[in-house]
């Protein structure tokens, strides 16, 4: 995914689509709830790629399952499978990420009554966050693993979330 890693293009994407915001940082997380509908699409790739195929064709159904599948999650909320989050003094913005540049706001959350929690799941991190005067809750999976591409800027996301 062209741009993934890039720091500042990721940043100018950002103050692009939002502007007169300071941008102090952002990064390319998934809707974690696509997790579950890849999980899904595997398994019914899996078995249609078997049937359609005669066998030996369980690999590539999987893999055409799966994007059919988060693909047809996230349209269904509204939202493209990869978001750029985007870390300002006051809020974090949640937005599509469309191609190489950032789109419309699918969730915000106000810095000052948004708890945030980061679990660990492997190479991954699982960024929650919770409006505590809305009740409003949406949980992003980030990556950390040093060969990804994305990690770096992910880490920067995580970093300034967890420590204030």
């Amino acid at each position: 995914m062209a741009h993934a890693g890039d720091e500042a293009y990721l940043e100018e994407s950002a103050r692009r689509a939002l502007p007169g915001e300071a941008v102090e940082a952002a990064g390319i997380f998934s809707w974690q709830g696509l997790l579950v509908a890849g999980t899904v699409g595997v398994a019914a790739g899996a078995t249609a790629g078997d049937l359609l195929a005669g066998g030996g064709g369980e690999a590539v159904g999987a893999a055409l399952g799966y994007r059919a599948a988060v693909e047809a999650a996230a349209a269904s909320q509204g939202m493209t499978v990869r978001l750029l989050v985007v870390v300002t003094p006051d809020s974090v913005r949640v937005l599509r990420w469309e191609g190489d540049d950032a789109g419309a706001e699918v969730r915000r959350f106000d810095r000052a009554t948004t708890d945030v929690h980061v679990s660990k799941m492997g190479l991954s991190r699982i960024l929650t966050l919770h409006d505590t005067v809305t009740n409003e809750s949406f949980a992003l999976h980030g990556s950390v693993a040093p060969f990804s591409v994305q990690s770096k800027p992910d880490k920067v996301v995580l970093h300034l979330l967890t420590t204030g």
